[in-house]
């Protein structure tokens, strides 16, 4: 990148991705108005568009007053700035300044997905390591190895689905490995199967060395359903034909099917 320099602009010209917005600090708007003192580092690409890179918590401040003003910055030229590039930077900077935790995530969930999951590259580009980008996409009760696994194989959604719910604390011990089985993984239907089953009142042993393959018979749908369908039980409804005669009078005669 080029020097540093200081400019006035408008700020609603700095373009940012993250949609969480809120102020962690108690400084007042005024702070950022009121002097002639840069807070915001952005980038100019070649098309002239800014983009934001430091000073996060400040565009925040200034985001939720919605107010279209002139500000100082620090610009620094990046004519071959890409999406991906500006996305580490902004990431970079959210781990050194004080930022809202879930503006953290949005950057840190937008580089797994342009990156397909590789974390160590994420890591090598921002100079952090694997376990400041886990603590932002994970549940902190998951244990680590399945935190790897849940970035080798994708599955970072619903083993933090597990994690969070209360009423399955008891029971992740099985839950997390049906996650990486090779057959018969977990599935968000299957879970809900599962729920459903406990809900009824059935009991479900995880100490068992047949734990895994008894759950997987528990949320079997297939299988579920042929045993509901096998025991299910229909009224006789065959038709049966008879004459009724009112008061036994033989000249009433009627005509009965039922």
């Amino acid at each position: 990148m080029d020097i540093i320099r200081v400019e006035w602009v408008s700020f609603q010209e700095i373009k940012a991705k993250h949609t969480t917005i809120n102020p962690v600090t108690r400084n007042s708007y005024h702070k950022y108005t009121e002097t002639n003192i840069p807070y915001i580092h952005v980038i100019r690409n070649a098309d002239g568009e800014l983009f934001l890179h430091k000073g996060i918590e400040a565009y925040n401040m200034l985001k939720t007053a919605k107010r279209n003003i002139m500000i100082p910055v620090y610009i620094t030229n990046h004519p071959t700035l890409s999406d991906l590039d500006w996305t580490y930077y902004v990431f970079q900077s959210c781990l050194r300044e004080k930022v809202n935790h879930r503006l953290k995530y949005e950057y840190a969930a937008l580089l797994l997905q342009h990156t397909n999951n590789n974390i160590q590259l994420i890591c090598h580009r921002v100079g952090c390591n694997k376990h400041d980008i886990y603590k932002l996409i994970f549940e902190p009760t998951i244990p680590e190895k399945y935190m790897d696994l849940a970035i080798k194989y994708n599955r970072r959604k619903l083993i933090n689905q597990v994690a969070r719910n209360s009423k399955l604390q008891h029971y992740r011990s099985v839950l997390y490995p049906a996650l990486f089985q090779r057959k018969n993984q977990l599935t968000v239907e299957k879970l809900k199967i599962f729920q459903t089953y406990l809900e009824f009142g059935y009991d479900f042993n995880v100490n068992s060395i047949l734990a895994l393959q008894n759950f997987n018979q528990i949320v079997d749908h297939e299988e579920a359903l042929k045993s509901y369908w096998d025991h299910l039980l229909f009224p006789d409804t065959s038709i049966v034909e008879g004459v009724f005669y009112y008061k036994g009078d033989k000249n009433s005669r009627i005509n009965v099917r039922l």
